[in-house]
């Protein structure tokens, strides 16, 4: 019995080391995880006043937090949140293929009826390249409409995960040397609207990169990759 037992743990262990020498062969590595939070830094919301006004977060009952909707007086707010692949990018003679990249914001609250005063909306998750977010990325050209992150909100804490994989790939393929990348979230539609519209004051909030309290709520972005030759 102890001999069978060594003979299927050594097949086990060749054909281990078989595909291992094959991977490596074909200039491919087993496909990584990695788990990236947004950059407080260039993470944000900004206020679409006639001279539009930028905040690093929101601190709101929940925690800091970044605001998409509508502010006090009408007018429109939209959510920033940054990345940075550095840590696996590869070497000059290999390419990294994206197998699966998911976004995952966590609600923070839902003030007012964002998602249906005035008309049904939801929220829409945009590729962006702003660097450091500043008054003039408010409207940026987006690379990319990633879809919509949640039509509906009132619930804290939820998980709203957008599967974002073909967008990330061709923003790789478009600008392979480009590490630091960037999400827009806004309501679509939204304009700024005049009180007492039933939007003033509607807004649906996220945790930001710089929560302190729920670290675990903070914007993420899960990679699934591997490399292979060029």
């Amino acid at each position: 019995m102890r001999k069978k037992n060594c003979c299927r743990y050594l097949l086990a262990s060749l054909l281990a080391l078989l595909l291992t020498t094959a991977c490596e062969k074909d200039g491919v590595t087993v496909t990584q995880i990695r788990d990236f939070i947004s950059l407080a830094n260039d993470d944000g919301y900004i206020e679409n006043l006639s001279n539009r006004v930028v905040h690093s977060y929101y601190t709101g009952p929940q925690g800091r937090a970044l605001n998409v909707g509508w502010n006090g007086t009408g007018h429109a707010m939209r959510g920033f949140i940054s990345f940075d692949l550095s840590d696996i990018m590869p070497p000059a003679s290999r390419e990294l293929v994206i197998d699966e990249a998911l976004l995952k914001m966590y609600e923070a609250n839902t003030n007012m009826h964002p998602f249906d005063g005035a008309g049904m909306r939801a929220v829409n998750c945009y590729l962006l390249e702003y660097g450091s977010l500043d008054k003039s990325d408010y409207d940026l050209a987006p690379f990319a409409d990633c879809g919509t992150i949640t039509s509906w909100g009132y619930n804290v804490l939820k998980e709203y995960p957008l599967k974002i994989t073909s967008f990330m790939n061709s923003f790789h393929q478009a600008n392979p040397t480009t590490t630091k990348f960037q999400f827009r979230l806004q309501f679509v539609p939204d304009g700024n609207v005049t009180p007492p519209s039933p939007l003033t004051s509607a807004m649906w909030s996220f945790f930001a990169g710089d929560e302190t309290a729920k670290t675990d709520y903070r914007p993420t972005l899960t990679i699934k990759y591997h490399y292979r030759d060029q």
